[in-house]
């Protein structure tokens, strides 16, 4: 349409006033949005950039009230973090499977098919896996060793019977002080107690002290291994289901009822209370006799013949034993005396009318108890005598022994390195020579 079109053209009638219509497009005018300046002939709409903005200065807004980053914006670091945990989630469960599996498997060897054939529980997975869980739970609390003492020695170099003895507050005590530092004192009769009740008894030394402590210790108290015939520390020890620290028989090696515990503290044989006998705490007393006093108690098991001494044990638990065990002597020695005056009485002597003469030279007849124990005290002090006369000979001897061992094992260890033979016996006194 031309220019001269334009202004010839008429408006269109649509019905309406003039001035009314005026008036409306005024209106709408008024409320349309107003073109910005400069925008010339292009008519450009500008209201989704204004979105954009307000959308962009919310998300900033957003940012400075939570702190918060944008997956965006994590660094290189926190995403080797994260996959470093998922790596590390993803293979403890492969093990864990692994394991799980492990712990169900068959059993293996013929003693566990053998222990467990009879029970049901443990033929199926899960059954096995309780059981071996439940064994790698107690492993930790049982000793270090299924059998804490080697196996017994043939006859007749085995005694009979097994001494389980504590260390510290029993047959030792030590006091620091300022002047002497650490000192060790001896119970008093300690050496005739080991010495001789090691005649009957395998006498066992079972503290609950760990090694380096008591071993030193140990080595002064018997230096020859003369009377102590093994020694346990803190790591053949087992904790109870009540928390204590205690010494498990069980795993002892031994028949039971020959074997004997003796402590001041009943809590470290609560699993075996059957074999316990209690004794007296020892703190320093130069006038304590506690030791010797139990030597007769002891001796009448071996010299009896005690086939379990368990009842024996019971019948003497929270009483003195020396004192009842001196009543029990007592009214053994009446009884004794009136069976044999007894049978004298009614004897060939008492037909013919004859018998012991008062004030004779015949003497009554020792008891058992009397013999066995003047024998026993002769062969204790032979003992004695022998190594007082012999002991520093014996000793030379066996630290020529443990010379010559050693300088084999070097030899030997030489010879596993640079795969020479040894010398024959004597090439090196002659080269020497």
């Amino acid at each position: 349409m031309t220019a001269s079109s334009r202004r010839n053209a008429k408006p269109i009638d649509d019905g309406t006033e003039p001035g009314k219509n005026d008036r409306s497009n005024a209106a709408s005018r008024d409320e349309a949005p107003q073109r910005p300046r400069g925008a010339g002939a292009f008519d450009i709409d500008t209201s989704l950039a204004t979105i954009a903005d307000e959308a962009a200065s919310a998300a900033e807004g957003g940012s400075q009230k939570t702190g918060a980053k944008a997956r965006s914006n994590a660094t290189s670091q926190e995403k080797k973090r994260r996959s470093t945990a998922l790596y590390a989630s993803i293979a403890a469960l492969l093990i864990g499977g692994w394991w799980t599996t492990g712990l169900g498997r068959e059993w293996e060897t013929l003693e566990e098919r053998e222990r467990y054939a009879n029970d049901p529980s443990a033929q199926d997975f899960f059954g096995r896996a309780k059981i071996r869980l439940a064994k790698m739970y107690t492993s930790v609390n049982e000793p270090a060793w299924e059998k804490l003492l080697p196996d017994l020695l043939p006859f007749p170099y085995q005694r009979p019977y097994t001494l389980v003895v504590d260390l510290d507050k029993l047959l030792i005590s030590s006091k620091w002080t300022r002047e002497n530092a650490w000192r060790t004192a001896k119970r008093p009769g300690l050496d005739y107690f080991l010495g001789y009740l090691s005649q009957w008894y395998e006498i066992v030394i079972y503290t609950r002290q760990p090694f380096y402590i008591a071993a030193p210790v140990l080595e002064k108290l018997d230096p020859d291994r003369r009377f102590i015939a093994y020694t346990l520390f803190r790591e053949s020890c087992r904790k109870a289901p009540s928390g204590n620290l205690v010494k498990d028989l069980s795993h002892l090696n031994r028949d039971l009822s020959k074997v004997v515990v003796l402590d001041f503290d009943p809590s470290s044989y609560e699993l075996h209370p059957e074999n316990g006998l209690s004794i007296s705490k020892w703190d320093g007393d130069a006038r304590d006799t506690e030791l010797v006093d139990y030597v007769p108690f002891f001796e009448a098991i071996g010299i009896f013949d005690a086939q379990d001494v368990r009842p024996i044990l019971k019948a003497y638990q929270g009483e003195h034993v020396p004192t009842k065990f001196a009543a029990w002597e007592e009214e053994w020695r009446r009884t004794q005396e009136a069976e044999r005056t007894k049978k004298q009485g009614s004897g060939l002597g008492r037909i013919f009318g004859g018998g012991l003469r008062e004030g004779g030279g015949s003497t009554a007849p020792k008891n058992l108890l009397d013999a066995e124990r003047e024998r026993m005290h002769q062969a204790y002090a032979a003992d004695q005598k022998y190594w007082a006369e012999n002991g520093e000979m014996l000793r030379q001897q066996q630290k020529e022994e443990q010379e010559k061992a050693l300088k084999e094992m070097k030899l030997s260890a030489w010879v596993m390195i640079t795969g020479q033979g040894m010398k024959p016996p004597g090439a090196e006194e002659k080269a020497s020579a």
